[in-house]
């Protein structure tokens, strides 16, 4: 049981870490302070939860751990100037992703270790899925115009003179929508 638990650790430990790059990125592509202080805020926050859940591992298991996974330093040159938007946005996938996993290993594991566990990792994972959501909802989209054009391009008309096939989906697509048929 105690190796199941470390190895939930271990997991949770490699999601959090990738997640504090996503951050770390997010926070060397902002080009505003306040967008800046947001991710390096996140990224805080992730590195005080992966440094809480290596505690909970053994000092053995906490070495193999910090070598297996050491994080790899991302060269600010690397990454291409992209909007604020699109990192909160993969902030938003990520913790997504995160929630969805701790909410399908609370209900797959019966071990009242596994699932406080898992539970605990799940509150941490939905309080900062409401941050970044409020934070993305806050900074509006300065990507998406602001005149969008209809979303049907036609006009509906008369129908064509002539009969539609009775057997045909559109003869039953006119039956289901109320439609009055020309057949009679």
């Amino acid at each position: 049981m105690r190796e199941l638990l470390a190895e939930a650790i271990r997991l949770a430990v490699n999601m959090e870490r990738n997640s504090e790059r996503l951050y770390r990125r997010g926070a060397m592509a902002a080009t505003e302070l306040v967008q800046r202080s947001f991710f390096e805020r996140l990224a805080q926050e992730e590195s005080r939860h992966i440094e809480a859940l290596l505690q909970q591992l053994s000092q053995h298991e906490t070495a193999e751990t910090e070598i297996a996974a050491m994080p790899a330093r991302i060269p600010a040159a690397v990454e291409p100037a992209t909007p604020p938007v699109n990192h909160l946005h993969q902030a938003l996938l990520d913790k997504r992703f995160s929630i969805d996993l701790y909410a399908t290993f609370c209900r797959c594991f019966k071990e009242p270790a596994l699932c406080r566990f898992f539970d605990a990792t799940l509150a941490a994972a939905r309080r900062e899925f409401k941050l970044i959501t409020a934070e993305y909802l806050k900074g509006g989209r300065s990507d998406v115009p602001a005149y969008s054009p209809p979303r049907r391009s036609h006009v509906r008309g008369e129908l064509p003179h002539r009969i539609p096939n009775p057997h045909s989906q559109l003869f039953f697509a006119m039956q289901d929508c109320g439609r009055q048929s020309r057949i009679g």
